[in-house]
């Protein structure tokens, strides 16, 4: 038998957010393409669930913000233009494919760049 010495080191790491699959910071790792922690910690807070796309996130937003009886309007707007007033300059909404029609949808002030383009594959 080997008598090796070993140190190991032993990270404690919070679970990940509510909602988020348990490999969800693998998932951000490959698809941001990068293990900075600033940015990685930046999109874990950005993270706002797993939805079918960009645009059904953005109804059930927006849909809470309206009167009884007037969520009908929004099956009535163009999906483009309803994220475009949505986003409005002041946020960015951006999503990491999980399959099966479902996404990772994240809401950020900035998208990190790595991520531009991601959620058009919806």
């Amino acid at each position: 038998m080997l008598d090796v010495d070993i140190d190991v080191e032993v990270e404690v790491v919070a679970p990940p957010p509510n909602g988020a699959p348990l490999d969800f910071r693998e998932r951000l790792v490959l698809a941001l393409k990068t293990t900075d922690a600033r940015v990685l910690e930046a999109a874990e807070r950005a993270f706002r669930g797993v939805w079918p796309s960009i645009h059904d996130y953005i109804v059930e937003r927006v849909a809470a913000d309206l009167p009884p009886g007037l969520g009908w309007v929004l099956g009535c707007c163009d999906p483009r233009g309803l994220r475009r007033g949505y986003e409005a300059g002041v946020r960015e909404l951006w999503a990491i494919p999980l399959g099966q029609g479902q996404a990772m949808v994240f809401e950020s002030d900035q998208a990190p760049a790595e991520a531009s383009g991601i959620w058009r594959a919806f």
